[in-house]
């Protein structure tokens, strides 16, 4: 049975095609894709749409990726995601009260929202008994869109899941689960990063960090004083972190005006700015009841790709990091596909992990 994943950004679509057999997966296929040259947040809701629209089609017909269910995820603003203790109810007692229990947690009318739970265990607190729960809130507009554009392409609707579960989801598949290990997964988006701590096999804290790719590039774009799409390209092809012991290795003493340098200085502030934020998320996590230290962190996303950024990372939180590549064990179900696949792991994680997931 085949299945697809898709991963719809703020600036580019990633679409992922696993097929399974005796349990097992291998990779069919799969694409990624700019929406536009232009980040499409301004855009005026129809305009996006249709660009997405048409990315996707483009994303799917261009890697011959076929199936009959299709299944996407949210985050940022359309999903609130928070962590409640309640008093101690069973999972069928909780269904009948969800709406009334979390509506002081929803920042919006809870009665416009679909809302999804679980319980992640029990707890004694100030000697009374509760449960420990996982709340998710998506406005109900956002998944009616989700649903029609997934109709539009002829595909029945998978699952509507969140980047940061998705995230989850492909670790468990490529790492699997060690139950006392805590791992920090940190996915460098356009928009958003999203940091998501996982204990042993459950996701215990999530975030979305609104330091990502696409301030890294109006960075570049504001020190070159060039276009967006311009500082895109100049980003992916020659943006990196330039780390003492590269220093050494240069010919030359490096001016200020070599535009490595220059791209180095302009991303510089966002990127300490977003490791800020993770140390916050690492302090908030560590300063629980639990007080488990993070033992890894695993960088995926396009920024990921920026040349010794993770090492970068590790230096300022003292911890391993490790590139995360979705693909790098499973089978290929066509050998042609092994150089594209190298080169897009770092996309995949989230529509990957999606393309995991089975209605119920």
């Amino acid at each position: 049975m085949s299945h697809i994943g898709l991963d719809i950004g703020s600036y580019s679509v990633k679409a992922c095609q696993l097929k399974e057999k005796g349990g097992k997966y291998s990779v069919v296929n799969f694409g990624v894709l700019d929406i536009s040259e232009e980040l499409t947040e301004a855009m005026d809701p129809a305009q996006r749409s249709l660009l997405v629209l048409n990315a996707v089609k483009r994303v799917l017909s261009d890697n011959n990726i076929k199936g009959a269910s299709l299944s996407l995820s949210v985050s940022g603003e359309q999903v609130i995601v928070r962590y409640i203790k309640l008093p101690y109810m069973t999972k069928e007692e909780l269904k009948s009260t969800i709406r009334i229990d979390g509506e002081q947690y929803v920042p919006f009318n809870i009665n416009e929202c679909v809302l999804d739970f679980s319980i992640l265990g029990e707890i004694m607190e100030e000697g009374q008994r509760k449960i420990e729960v996982l709340l998710v809130a998506i406005k109900e507009e956002v998944v009616n869109q989700y649903i029609s554009l997934v109709k539009s392409l002829g595909f029945d609707i998978g699952v509507i899941d969140v980047d940061c579960f998705a995230l989850q989801n492909a670790y468990e598949a490529v790492y699997g689960v060690k139950e006392e290990e805590v791992v920090a997964l940190l996915n460098i988006g356009a928009k958003y990063s999203n940091i998501n701590i996982v204990e042993g096999g459950v996701t215990v804290y999530s975030r979305d960090i609104p330091y990502a790719g696409a301030l890294l590039t109006k960075d570049i774009a504001r020190e070159l004083a060039c276009t967006f799409p311009e500082a895109e390209k100049i980003k992916r092809e020659t943006g990196g972190i330039i780390i003492e012991s590269e220093e050494t290795k240069l010919t030359r003493i490096p001016s200020k005006d070599d535009k490595k340098i220059r791209v180095y200085g302009a991303m510089v502030p966002t990127i300490n700015k977003l490791i800020t934020e993770v140390r916050r998320a690492f302090d908030f996590y560590e300063s629980s009841a639990k007080k488990k230290s993070i033992a890894k962190i695993v960088l995926s996303g396009g920024s990921a790709k920026l040349r010794n950024l993770d090492k970068f990372i590790s230096e300022r939180m003292k911890l391993p990091v490790e590139l995360f590549d979705a693909f790098k064990d499973l089978e290929r179900e066509d050998a042609e596909i092994e150089l594209k696949l190298k080169e897009s792991g770092l996309y995949a994680p989230v529509s990957f992990g999606l393309s995991l997931r089975r209605p119920k």
